[in-house]
């Protein structure tokens, strides 16, 4: 999942803390189980609002999607509760009917991505179709490697303008730590003759 779609989720365990009188730690168990393994039998999940639902990851997330099956999981009397159930979850609901612009955040990350991709498949084919704002050093090390493989180094002209990659000199203490490849680094001049991307050591 993309960092910039996980940032528009909140923590799954902040989010169970909106339902009163709910056992935490059955309750995350519970929406994990939901989402990933379709369980109880009655979840039908897309398999994009699987992804959506909840992130698995060290702080594990949920969306506004997760927050509706949690809600469904809740009504269903499938979630531990330490007094019987509240009739409304007004909190929970404000965040379940965040879901449409969360969606719509979603397209527009996924779109902006989409056309990243595109355009740096362009630059691979043709790196003279570059623009010069377009250079970082994440760029020049693509074409490098697409042109002249992993390891390369030497220069190529992107965007009209001659760029480098170099073996960078790793401090002393640091040279038996890192293979020749960790070590490449990226540069060029801009048009005021500031040298741009990897700086010196």
């Amino acid at each position: 999942m993309l960092w910039d779609i996980r940032t528009r989720m909140k923590p799954a365990l902040q989010v169970i803390d909106l339902i009163p009188n709910v056992h935490r730690t059955p309750a995350l168990a519970a929406l994990r189980r939901a989402v990933l393994e379709g369980r109880p039998a009655t979840m039908r999940l897309s398999d994009e609002d699987r992804e959506l639902a909840f992130h698995d990851a060290h702080v594990q997330l949920t969306s506004p999607i997760g927050a509706h099956i949690l809600k469904m999981l809740h009504d269903g009397g499938h979630l531990k509760l330490k007094k019987p159930p509240a009739r409304s979850l007004p909190a929970l609901e404000a965040y379940i009917a965040t879901e449409t612009a969360f969606r719509a955040d979603v397209a527009a990350i996924l779109e902006a991505d989409a056309a990243k991709r595109t355009r740096l498949a362009e630059i691979l084919a043709d790196p003279a179709c570059a623009r010069p704002e377009e250079l970082t050093v994440y760029l020049v090390d693509k074409v490098f490697a697409a042109r002249l493989g992993h390891a390369a180094t030497g220069t190529l002209v992107i965007a009209g303008i001659p760029c480098h990659r170099d073996h960078s000199s790793a401090p002393a203490a640091d040279a038996g730590r890192w293979r020749d490849e960790d070590r490449l680094c990226c540069w060029w001049t801009d048009s005021e003759g500031q040298r741009q991307g990897d700086l010196p050591e």
